[in-house]
């Protein structure tokens, strides 16, 4: 009796909201794609997938094992057949061709026939893997219930860990998303630490707090959870371009109709495999009988006044360097190592059970508290040079140099990149002579992403998973990667080996290869719903903090030519909101939008670096009051970040009684 009433206290915030047709509609033309994923988290597990039309989830043509030659064949069967039906041949069939004709509309057309042969995909099946999260589970339900009540949001939010990473708090993505709520790192800074000493993304606790202020501002701003929800994979710049393009909010429309360079499979698939989590929780006894939860560890906090060694703290407080790790989990590799001391003030966890009653901190002598951090040792990267030669000049290793800067295998190093080393690095170079950097190469570039989230070269294909299954040989069958479950192992560290062509690859010149820049701004910008492209027109939107200088200044031109082409006085300023014509006779579009969006991302990095997002405060306007008192004097905003959360606001026309939303800014510690 004890244990049934422990499981319904923790299935009950979603059992009583269940599926509200209102908040988290079910659109009859995404059915198909919510029983596709139903079938993929229920009913196959991690040894075994489906081959499918990627685009038409109704289309599933067969299940094979989860092997490279099982795959490519089914692959090469499926599109042979295709092609024999796309070419009109309705005679004379297999049984195989038979089969798959039977799985369209009859009288389906040749067109149609032949663009499935290109269409082909092979997904993962999930059903061991969601039963891992749905025990997993168990230790955090109560905090995101909590979280979530503190927010006013709706509950059934609390189940976004079985789409992002099946509940695993140690998670990281291909796209180096981090943590059970899988944040990537310009994101993820709006409203946690992240850092070489603190991630807090990998802290299960913080990061609920961080994930559910993300889609509160994605609903704010977006006005529907499921535009909000898919804008937690795609961005709510990437959504709110979606809205202009197709002139609507329904997503049904968007998902069929929306052709983004970036909205690729997973992005069109993250709402559908929501709801399809949503149906498994409020049934689970059906789906998974026998299921049984972890507990949730109870955890004592204590804040050292003062720096402190990783290794003497714990033997200080008796418990394991090991067991101090595993639940300080946002503590980077660079604590544990003895290369930075555990930040002052920082709440470490201990384990209620393990450690004496009493003022933990009255444990902790003076004699181990520093009042300052150990110092960074840096390195600027220089022309030729790769993380290689890097490595051998500063006797360490690549891998050691990947993980205390949070390197990731895509992002290379760029020319003037600033590298932390290791401590004691600065002994070693000073005791060798310099190693000459390497004969000036051409820009390295970097392959363009297939999705969102493109495929880590050295790493056998992922699909739709939480951890490697071991395979014969590796698949390269350049397939794209569902980043929602493509996640790396169980208790997998971010320093993951480095494939050899990223140890020699030399520094990128961002200026030169600018496409990449684009792409990589593109992402650091993901949760900014401003408009940074130039239209068809060569005209843009003028944001928050830009000049006519700045736009000369990325032009290559004169400030009075801007006003020449736009007739516009010597006194006459640029408005936010307002559209200016360009002139591009010195610089192509993609150079302007990458000295934009490197001049914007500079701009955020700084601020999110000294402040951090707590939640929203609603503001209705008064008599005599106007925006940029409001936003400076009182709620410390800057315009660029109040027009994110409010896009449509006219900051001219202020009415008395309108709602602003701003965001709750906290000072970082």
């Amino acid at each position: 009796m004890r244990r049934f009433l422990f499981l319904a206290i923790l299935i009950w915030p979603l059992a009583a909201n269940a599926q509200s047709t209102e908040l988290f509609p079910r659109p009859p033309e995404i059915e198909p794609a919510v029983n596709f994923w139903l079938k993929v988290y229920t009913e196959i597990n991690t040894r075994n997938g489906f081959v499918h039309d990627a685009r038409d989830l109704s289309v599933i043509y067969e299940t094979v094992p989860y092997n490279q030659r099982a795959i490519s064949n089914a692959r090469n069967r499926t599109r042979d057949d295709l092609r024999v039906l796309g070419s009109g041949q309705r005679t004379g069939l297999t049984a195989g061709q038979q089969e798959i004709l039977a799985l369209f509309p009859e009288g389906v057309s040749n067109r149609t026939l032949n663009n499935a042969a290109s269409n082909i995909r092979f997904q993962l099946g999930q059903s061991d893997r969601f039963l891992g999260g749905l025990r997993r589970s168990g230790a955090y339900r109560a905090h995101i219930r909590q979280v979530i009540e503190e927010k006013g949001l709706p509950q059934e939010l609390g189940i976004l860990p079985h789409v992002e990473s099946s509940f695993n708090p140690g998670a990281v993505s291909s796209a180096s998303a981090a943590g059970m709520w899988q944040f990537g790192r310009a994101t993820g800074q709006r409203f946690m630490r992240i850092d070489h000493i603190v991630d807090e993304r990998m802290d299960p606790y913080i990061a609920t707090y961080a994930a559910m202020s993300l889609l509160e501002y994605n609903y704010s701003i977006l006005g529907t959870w499921p535009l909000a929800l898919t804008a937690y994979n795609h961005g709510a710049g990437g959504m709110r371009r979606a809205v202009r393009e197709t002139g609507t909010t329904d997503i049904e429309t968007i998902i069929a109709d929306y052709r983004g360079r970036l909205f690729g499979f997973a992005s069109r698939n993250f709402y559908a495999q929501f709801l399809a989590v949503l149906q498994i929780e409020n049934d689970l006894d059906h789906y998974f009988a026998g299921y049984t939860f972890d507990p949730a560890p109870q955890f004592r906090e204590v804040r050292v006044d003062g720096f402190v060694e990783s290794r003497a703290l714990a033997e200080t407080l008796g418990v394991s360097h090991a067991r101090l790790q595993a639940d300080n989990p946002a503590l980077r590799a660079a604590v544990w190592d003895g290369d930075k001391r555990i930040p002052r003030g920082y709440p470490v966890k201990l384990r209620a059970g393990e450690v004496p009653p009493g003022d933990l901190l009255a444990l902790v002598p003076d004699s181990l508290k520093f009042s300052e951090q150990t110092p960074d040792v840096e390195h600027i990267v220089a022309r030729g040079e790769s993380l290689s030669v890097i490595a051998r000049r500063y006797d360490t290793s690549v891998s050691r140099l990947v993980a205390l800067n949070q390197l990731t295998n895509r992002h290379r190093i760029q020319i003037g990149q600033r590298l932390l080393l290791p401590q004691g690095s600065e002994q070693a170079v000073a005791a060798a002579p310099p190693e000459s950097a390497a004969p000036e190469p051409a820009p390295a570039t970097l392959a363009p992403p297939p999705e969102p989230v493109p495929e880590p070269p050295p790493e056998p294909v992922q699909i739709a998973s939480n951890e490697p299954v071991r395979i014969e040989e590796p698949i390269s069958s350049g397939e794209p990667i569902l980043p929602p479950a493509a996640v790396l192992p169980d208790d997998q560290e971010l320093d993951a080996p480095v494939s050899g062509e990223d140890e020699l690859a030399a520094a990128i010149d961002p200026i030169l290869d600018v496409a990449q820049s684009n792409r990589i701004l593109s992402a650091e910008l993901a949760a900014d719903p401003s408009d940074y492209d130039v239209d068809g027109r060569n005209t843009i939107e003028v944001q928050a903090e830009e000049t006519l200088g700045h736009y000369a200044d990325w032009l290559g031109i004169r400030a009075q030519d801007l006003r020449r082409i736009n007739n516009m006085a010597f006194r006459d300023p640029v408005i936010v909101g307002e559209r200016l014509r360009l002139d591009f006779s010195q610089v192509n579009v993609a150079g302007f939008e990458r000295a934009r969006r490197a001049y914007h991302a500079g701009l955020q990095q700084e601020f999110f670096g000294n402040y951090h997002i707590q939640g929203v405060i609603n503001h209705t306007v008064a008599a005599n009051e106007n925006i940029s008192t409001l936003a400076s004097n009182r709620y410390l905003t800057p315009i660029w970040l109040l027009r994110q959360y409010n896009p449509g606001l006219d900051m001219n026309r202020l009415q008395i009684g309108q709602e602003i939303v701003f965001p709750r800014l906290q000072p970082v510690q």
